[in-house]
């Protein structure tokens, strides 16, 4: 057996002990290695993200980021500041 299979089976054993030694043998091999390959993958961290969002912008950037998604305008009006250039 190679260690790839023996940290899935040691992580399926654990899991089946949190669950109170029931259910799907499958069920926890399935579950020991998706959380095996998330522990290997980086985490996304504030910085990998744009500072940017929809819920922080004050209301004329948030409608015009909404009209620039769906290509057309919010609710049939276009915002004031859209039309300077």
């Amino acid at each position: 057996m190679d260690d790839k299979e023996e940290k899935i089976r040691t992580r399926a054993y654990e899991i089946w002990e949190r669950q109170g030694h029931s259910g799907s043998p499958d069920d926890h091999w399935f579950e020991g290695e998706r959380e095996l390959k998330a522990e290997g993958q980086p985490r996304e961290t504030s910085a990998d993200r744009s500072e940017a969002t929809v819920e922080e912008a004050p209301p004329v950037e948030a409608v015009e980021a909404l009209e620039a998604a769906s290509g057309s305008p919010a609710k049939g009006k276009r915002s004031p500041r859209s039309s300077k250039g």
